[in-house]
């Protein structure tokens, strides 16, 4: 018997009731706001990308940094020359920004809540950022997808054409960077802000073991059980 595609199969579930929840949710606000927050080469954006795919909602990630330059009055280019590999090369830039003066750490916080606190006004998916901090006590589901070293650093090592020890340098690297800028920028409201407290989150996916093809039927299935009703998007 061949293997039924899971995302096809929960699709299936999800369908017989599309039409029934279209009509649903034009006749009361039911908003669904997703935050990722991911490890560097779990594959968090490539899961955003797919959720996109089956809902139909935004994905928010490098344009959050856009406005957030506009608002700080920080100049785009500073953003985009560290921009080595999108996320990398952008975490990097927002660790010596948010350790270097107070101010330039404050004017960012600021900067950042407003521009997080904006898109949450409609459905979407927000990815990184402490998306899931800012929008705290609010009707979001908070995923969070993680990976061991070893297996992040293969998938960064051959998407970027690097070797595997400098992978695993990269990984370890711009994760501390990750998880120290969150922790400057949110601790002060939450004492135990660090990314791998379990507490902040609806559902938390490793996916040394699970696709991302996997990872999205079991997210849509907790999106249900947490609350929420997802609705497929309609594919022309």
């Amino acid at each position: 018997m061949p293997h039924a595609d899971p995302t096809e199969f929960i699709k299936a579930i999800l369908i017989h009731d599309t039409h029934v929840e279209r009509k649903h949710l034009k006749e009361k606000n039911n908003q669904l706001i997703i935050t990722i927050s991911r490890d560097y080469g779990a594959e968090g954006e490539k899961i955003a990308e797919m959720l996109h795919s089956c809902l139909g909602l935004p994905v928010y990630q490098n344009e959050i940094l856009e406005k957030v330059a506009q608002k700080a009055k920080v100049d785009k280019f500073l953003f985009e020359q560290h921009d080595e590999n999108v996320s990398g090369g952008i975490s990097s830039f927002i660790y010596s920004l948010i350790h270097g003066a107070p101010a330039d750490m404050q004017t960012y916080r600021r900067a950042l809540y407003d521009v997080v606190l904006d898109l949450a006004q409609h459905n979407g998916i927000i990815v990184g950022r402490g998306g899931h901090f800012i929008l705290s006590g609010k009707k979001v589901f908070r995923l969070r997808i993680v990976g061991s070293l070893k297996k992040c650093a293969e998938r960064v090592a051959s998407e970027l054409n690097i070797g595997l020890d400098e992978a695993e340098r990269k990984v370890a690297d711009i994760n501390h960077k990750r998880a120290s800028s969150i922790k400057a920028l949110f601790e002060d409201r939450f004492p135990d802000a660090y990314l791998n407290n379990p507490n902040h989150f609806d559902l938390t996916i490793n996916t040394d073991h699970i696709s991302a093809e996997g990872a999205v039927p079991i997210i849509l299935l907790a999106l249900r059980q947490a609350g929420f009703a997802p609705v497929l998007a309609d594919k022309a």
